[in-house]
């Protein structure tokens, strides 16, 4: 027996050994306070892929979301959270996944930032995305599109009709665009794992503070077709939005500098 015990050791310690170590904190990274934005007509985006970060005119919000996974709104902390705005490129170590980003940005904030904070539950008022009891009637994407990393979404305004066009997008896109419409947090509950195409109309009224573009060339269309809201739209898919008090995963800031240490 004591043979045996000392064989799964010694198998435990060689497959510990194999494993590569998940990576403590980047390798390289700079984090600088953004320059003002931005022309008319342009953006910035932000990255992260593979081994490495690239977020541009971000907050420290945005950046505790990614960091925890979780939403914005589930970050409590000082105002200048959700105000001030960095440039952060970051690199980690030869093997980095990107699975492990999230972890190494929580260091990195701790380290120039001087970042303490915790975690606990608060209540929200949410919407609930679910499946209607008649089942969902989304069309799938192809088997191609299955794969695809990201969803693609298109938003446009003709008069006072909205227009939401998704493609190849998952539940947890749709999820993350919806609260732009609603003007509160969406929850993801329909359990469906796939990628579908499907279109959404809303009202103007609808917009919870966001500006879209006119169809180029576009009329409005009859007043017979106003009064699509984006409640109505969503159970056309076979969805529906149920509002809800959840308590949720919070991220609650104690402490953070304002200006990050130097690179």
């Amino acid at each position: 027996m004591k043979y045996l015990v000392l064989a799964q050791a010694l198998f435990a310690a060689a497959a510990a050994w194999s494993q590569p170590a998940t990576p403590a904190s980047f390798e390289v990274a700079t984090v600088k306070v953004a320059a003002p934005c931005c022309a008319p007509g342009q953006w910035r985006e932000s990255k992260a892929i593979a081994d490495r970060i690239d977020f541009r005119y971000v907050t420290l919000k945005y950046c505790l979301a990614f960091a925890y996974g979780i939403k914005e709104y589930q970050v409590a902390g000082p105002p200048f959270l959700g105000e001030l705005r960095f440039d952060i490129l970051a690199k980690g170590p030869e093997g980095t996944r990107r699975e492990q980003l999230p972890a190494m940005m929580q260091s990195l904030l701790k380290d120039r930032f001087k970042l303490e904070a915790h975690q606990e539950k608060k209540e929200f008022s949410v919407y609930v995305l679910q499946v209607g009891k008649n089942g969902p009637k989304l069309k799938e994407s192809s088997e191609e599109d299955q794969a695809a990393e990201n969803s693609a979404f298109g938003m446009s305004m003709n008069g006072g009709v909205g227009h939401l066009e998704a493609k190849h997008a998952d539940m947890a896109s749709l999820t993350n665009t919806l609260p732009r419409l609603v003007g509160r947090p969406v929850v993801n509950q329909t359990g469906l794992t796939r990628r579908y195409d499907f279109d959404l109309e809303f009202m103007k009224e609808d917009l919870a503070g966001i500006v879209l573009p006119s169809t180029a060339g576009g009329t409005a269309p009859p007043a017979a077709e106003f009064g699509t809201s984006i409640f109505n739209s969503i159970q056309h898919l076979g969805l529906k939005l149920d509002s809800q008090k959840l308590p949720l995963d919070t991220i609650v800031v104690d402490r953070s500098e304002k200006t990050p240490t130097e690179n």
